[in-house]
């Protein structure tokens, strides 16, 4: 009874990541944990300490969380034990850091097949690169969020052609939403950036388009959301180019859909990306999003239709477009309008069943 009751039930997908704090692959998997209810059993697994600020709400959306604890070869026995454990019946590695240790544990007798991952550009470090190509050539399937994403791997990591599957990132299109009317208002709304104080994101780049712009709109304000090690020099930075008053900086919030919605533009000044899920959210907002040109951006962004593409690094660029905008209501309202049916595009149930026609394809080829 118990063999049938197994054979009848959901298939058990495991998804190991190394962390669960707020971001935008985090956010991706819950999505997907909750779009999986039904079609299969997702299990979460993290490298994390602590069980991280996501643990609570990948719970109410159906997942089991399993911390995995020690470093290097423990963290590796440890993840290998609990997939037997739990009968893991396929592997989904998410982003650079796991692909490593579940292919580890897949060597020390984890027999599920493996899906890895990647889901940005970033140049890893040589024994990350190293862990990645092995990984990529040995798992079954490799998910990728943008063609960029592809062609990179192919590039860096000699991924095998054959098995890289696109799955794009999903928006939810209910709870990032335009304000119920986008009247024009006596201020402008401010321009806002969200993502982590990291070189990565390079805020300097939108502080300096921010002191260019108020000089010829003395008026427009900026939000900048999220939280790292580069807050204070940002800080400092904000005050030496005359924007102390001018740029609120936020930290860590839960309610970005609400900032987004008051917000007139949005900035992504990032020196490489993967698919940057802010973008998708700014669209789905109705807010035209401006972001340099990196991977990701072309795919989500129709420039001049509801955004712009800007060279990287050029704060004049952003200034530029930005004007176009924000001193023409009409062309702004135009711009909002595509931008929210651009966001439709992207809609979660799209990349669930993207998602699992990959899971699928390879319990079928097992």
């Amino acid at each position: 009874m118990v063999a049938e009751a197994r054979v009848s039930a959901p298939r058990r997908i495991g998804l190991v990541i190394g962390q669960l704090t707020v971001g935008g692959a985090e956010g991706q998997l819950a999505h997907v944990v909750q779009g999986l209810q039904g079609r299969f059993e997702p299990v979460v697994f993290s490298f994390a300490d602590t069980a991280g600020a996501l643990h609570g709400d990948l719970l109410q959306r159906g997942a089991t969380v399993h911390a995995i604890a020690g470093q290097g070869i423990t963290r590796v026995r440890n993840l290998a034990r609990v997939l037997k454990e739990k009968r893991i019946d396929l592997v989904h590695s998410w982003l650079f850091i796991a692909n490593g240790y579940a292919l580890a544990a897949r060597l020390l007798g984890v027999r599920a097949p493996l899906v890895t991952s990647a889901r940005n550009c970033k140049v890893q470090g040589r024994a990350s690169q190293i862990a990645n190509s092995v990984a990529f050539r040995a798992s079954d399937a490799i998910v990728v969020n943008s063609m960029e994403v592809d062609a990179y791997i192919r590039e860096h990591y000699r991924a095998p052609v054959d098995r890289i599957r696109l799955v794009q990132n999903g928006i939810d299109t209910e709870r990032f939403h335009p304000p119920a009317q986008n009247g024009a208002a006596n201020e402008p709304g401010p321009i806002i950036s969200i993502g982590r104080l990291v070189p990565q994101k390079n805020h300097e780049l939108f502080l300096r388009a921010a002191a260019e712009l108020v000089r010829e709109i003395p008026r427009q304000r900026f939000i900048i959301v999220g939280d790292g090690p580069l807050r204070a020099d940002l800080e400092r930075q904000a005050a030496e180019v005359g924007l102390a008053d001018r740029v609120t900086f936020t930290g860590e919030r839960r309610d970005v859909d609400a900032l987004l919605r008051d917000a007139s533009l949005f900035w992504l000044t990032s020196r490489w990306e993967g698919m940057p899920n802010v973008v998708l959210e700014a669209l789905a907002s109705g807010v035209p999003a401006i972001a340099t040109d990196v991977s990701g951006t072309r795919t989500l962004i129709r420039d001049g239709h509801d955004g712009f593409i800007v060279a990287s690094g050029d704060a004049t660029g952003f200034v530029t477009r930005s004007r176009e905008l924000l001193l023409d209501a009409t062309k702004m309202d135009a711009f909002r309008r595509s931008a929210r049916l651009r966001a439709y595009e992207f809609s979660i149930p799209r990349m669930i069943d993207a998602l699992c026609a990959v899971y699928e394809e390879v319990l079928v080829g097992r």
